[in-house]
């Protein structure tokens, strides 16, 4: 309940804000695990992913968010939990191994930070190793523009990348990794 009324409240501030536009909502599994994995251009894009699909998600928040009395209880409600930036965060990756496996969705942003440039950084293999680990589904989306009100802002999601599948080929995280930068960078340069 918490979550689908901040979800709204935060939904009509950004549409009364910025010119939002959504491709590929429909892609998005109705059910079971999902990943999605984005680029990373604004710390208003976490907020946009969650107004842009039907399910509720959970997401890692840096760390030190958590401390800050007001903002660490509302991200905590909000299904966010906190990760370790820079270094192998074990409990975090275990966290969301367990996320997934409950069939829920979970955002992460695989270049590790904010990354403005419009070139797709090398991904962390934390993606990967998560889709391995839980059988979860990866669902790469591209945001593209800006938060404004003129030019504004798009969000594209593209086909799920069926990672149970890949594994069955043979395929190890590194590969799939790989492959979920593919799906990121093609809808980047593409639409």
């Amino acid at each position: 309940m918490f979550y689908s009324t901040i979800k709204a409240m935060v939904k009509r501030f950004y549409h009364a804000r910025y010119k939002i536009r959504v491709i590929g909502e429909d892609r998005i599994p109705s059910e079971g695990p999902v990943i999605i994995c984005s680029n990373h251009i604004s710390e208003l894009d976490p907020p946009l992913v969650a107004i842009s699909v039907k399910r509720e998600m959970a997401f890692f928040a840096k760390s030190e968010l958590f401390r800050i009395p007001v903002l660490g209880f509302l991200i905590s409600r909000l299904n966010a939990f906190p990760v370790e930036r820079g270094k192998g965060d074990r409990a975090a990756l275990k966290k969301s191994v367990e996320v997934l496996k409950e069939g829920n969705m979970l955002l992460i942003f695989p270049e590790g930070s904010r990354n403005r440039s419009g070139t797709l950084k090398e991904l962390q293999q934390g993606a990967g190793f998560m889709a391995v680990k839980s059988g979860a589904k990866v669902v790469p989306a591209a945001i593209k523009g800006n938060y404004d009100r003129k030019k504004g802002v798009t969000i594209v999601f593209g086909k799920p990348i069926d990672t149970a599948a890949l594994v069955a080929e043979g395929r190890n995280r590194k590969e799939i990794t790989e492959r979920i930068r593919e799906g990121i960078n093609n809808l980047l340069i593409s639409a």
